[in-house]
Formats: C-alpha cells, structure tokens, sequence
C-alpha cells in the first residue's frame, strides 16, 4: 500500500449561529446576545460564564457558549457547552446536532487538505491528526473519520497507531471493507518488520490477524479482486493452504475471463502436481493475456516438472531392476514434455535476462535435449550472472 492515497473532499452543512432572539431572561444573557449581534465574542463568553456560575442548569447560556465557542474556533469547548445544554433539555438539540455534523465536516475537509499537503512537507500530516481527532469528538460514530485518521498515521509510518483507527473504525461499522483492507495491510507491514527483527512467531501472528481482517473485506465483497488474491496470500503465509486453494477456485468458477484467478488456480494444481489441469489454467490465462509473463513461466515450469516426473519413475524403475531397460516410447515421453516446456522458459529467459537460476535450468535443458552449442552459451550465461552477484 502506498504511504500517501490522496483524498476527497466532503460537502460542508451550514452552522446555525442564531442568538434565538431577545426572550426574557437574565442581564448576563441579554448582554450576552448583543455582543454577539456585534461580534464581540470574548465579551460575549464573559457574560455567560457569570450567568452560569449563578445558575449552572441554564440551557440556553450553555446553548448560546457553544455558539460563542465555535465563533472562536474552540470547538472542544463549544462541544462541552453543547452536551451541558442538552443535558437540561431537548430545546436546541435539532440545532446542536446540526452544528456539530457542520464543524465535523469543516474539520474532516481541513484534515483531508493538511494530509494532501503532507507529499510536500511531513508535518502537515500533524495538522490532519489534530483536525481529525476534534472531528471525531463532534461525531463519534464515523468510522470514516477513524478511516482517514489511519492513512495520516500510517503516512506518518505509525503502524501501531494506524492499526488503532481502523479497530476503532470497523468497531463502529463492522462491514466496513475499505477499513478491513487496509487493516490487513497494517498488519502485514507489521509482520514485516516484526521478520527484519528476527521475531518470526510475533510475524505469524500478525499474518493471521491479516487474514482476519481480508476475511472481512473479502465477506463485504467477495467479486472484488483485491480482497481475493490479499486473502489468498494471507491463507498462503498462514500455512492455510486448503482454504486458499478453495478460495482460488471459487473465484476463478465465478469469474473464468480472470486471468489472476486462473494463473492462482494454476499454481495450486502444479504444486499438487496435477500436471494437466495446471496446464490448462496457465494456458487459460494466456489466451486471456498473450504477455502475462508470470503464466508463461508456469506453463514451462509445467511441462518441465511433469517431464522430470516422468523420468525419475523411470530411473526409480530401473534403479529396482538393473537388468531392466528404458523403452523409446518411455524416453519419448518425458523428452516430449520437454521439448514442451523449451519454448515458454526460454522467452522467460529474454524477459528475466538476470535471473541466474533459469539459465542454469535451461542449460539442463538443452543437454537432455542434446542441444550442446545452446546448453554451453546458458551454462555460461549463468556462470557470468552467479560471478557477478
């Protein structure tokens, strides 16, 4: 996942800022009202505290501190002032509602520009956290919030805290699949370090929490590509490997043009050395992609392994007989697969010039096929790459 994933802007709810007019009440409110008619909030805030360190049960001078407090950017405290009315009575509940969902969503679209500011300079990332945080104190039900709080902390390379946000984010709305993906990668980023720390149990312990959180977001939308193959790697990295393989399938039964689920299947079934069917899957997925690189190399490694099964049966066989001889038609066989698998791993090869490993392979190769001038040239293709590492 990349650490900076650029975000939208909400659309912003008006405030309601009424002074609710001139009612009767006591000096301190009325005076109250008319510094705010006039702007004058500080005066304004003066005449209320006095008027509720009289009378602490005034829902209206708590109502109107919250307005005077979100005037002066004091949104922490025009929030207490808020609760402190409501808790006298339900009079301003419409408006109080209103003003908060007004100021989280002001707050939330600050926090959105600070963290797009961040590609420029870290410490916006700072500026995001804090209007983030206010935000979630005037609406603490959204999980989208706690959402936007975990890329900050997580473009600040904070996983622990990253980690933190999305909990909170899915505890608040549990189908929340964008939060679970991300979750799994927070996890996974933790296991990553937990390996670079020689700490392999406390690693494994992390994949298995990925797998949890993939599991959700693969349940909130099992189509999406995404959620299947991160949790197919988790199941992978979890020694879960029958889950894995039945996910794979699902997935490339519901979707047979996907050439990742076919190419995913694949591998399954050649590891399971159904030679066959994991031809079939890599041939599948290339007719889907003619250059899809990684199903080319497969479908070599395919036939190559079906003929080296093929033939160490044949040796297990004469190993036991001594007396016994390898028929043409039982050498036919597994050269056929060879001379099958040549042509995909040698434009494997072209793609992955480097790859020390493959031209030592296609060396073999060649000299079972008899192949000198080709088997020495990868011989020492592969001598030059191994010296120079």
């Amino acid at each position: 996942m990349k650490r900076f994933v650029p975000l939208a802007l909400l659309f912003l709810a008006a405030v309601y800022l009424s002074s609710t007019g001139f009612q009767c009440g006591s000096a301190e409110t009325t005076s109250a009202k008319l510094y705010i008619q006039q702007k004058q909030y500080a005066k304004a805030e003066e005449s209320l505290v006095k008027q509720l360190a009289k009378n602490d049960k005034d829902e209206e001078a708590w109502f109107l501190l919250g307005q005077v407090r979100h005037e002066t950017r004091n949104f922490i405290g025009m929030n207490d002032a808020y609760t402190r009315a409501l808790a006298m009575s339900d009079a301003h509940k419409a408006d109080i509602n209103q003003n908060r969902l007004a100021v989280w969503a002001m707050l939330y679209n600050e926090g959105v520009s600070y963290y797009n500011r961040g590609r420029d300079s870290a410490a916006y990332y700072d500026r995001a956290l804090e209007d983030f945080k206010t935000a979630s104190i005037m609406v603490p039900d959204s999980s989208g919030t706690y959402y936007v709080t975990a890329l900050a902390h997580f473009a600040k390379k904070d996983l622990v805290e990253a980690r933190k946000s999305l909990e909170i984010a899915l505890q608040k709305k549990p189908d929340f699949q964008d939060a679970a993906r991300f979750l799994g990668q927070v996890h996974y980023n933790l296991a990553t370090d937990k390996l670079e720390a020689k700490d392999t149990t406390g690693a494994m312990k992390e994949y298995v929490k990925a797998s949890a959180a993939f599991e959700v977001a693969y349940k909130a939308e099992p189509g999406n590509v995404d959620n299947i193959t991160n949790l197919i790697d988790a199941y992978e990295r979890t020694d879960q490997s029958d889950k894995a393989e039945a996910l794979t399938h699902d997935a490339m039964v519901r979707d047979p043009n996907n050439k990742l689920f076919r190419y995913a299947y694949g591998v399954f079934l050649l590891k399971k050395e159904k030679y066959t069917d994991a031809i079939e899957q890599f041939s599948k997925s290339l007719e889907l992609d003619p250059g899809y690189s990684d199903a080319k190399y497969n479908l070599g490694v395919a036939y190559l392994n079906w003929g080296v099964s093929l033939k160490a049966a044949g040796d297990k066989r004469l190993e036991a007989d001594k007396k016994a001889t390898r028929s043409a038609k039982e050498e036919a066989a597994y050269k056929e697969k060879f001379k099958l698998a040549l042509p995909y791993l040698e434009e494997s090869a072209q793609l992955r010039p480097d790859d020390a490993a493959l031209w030592t392979q296609l060396g073999r190769l060649y000299a079972i096929l008899n192949m000198r001038d080709k088997s020495q040239a990868a011989f020492e293709r592969s001598d030059k790459l191994m010296k120079g590492k």
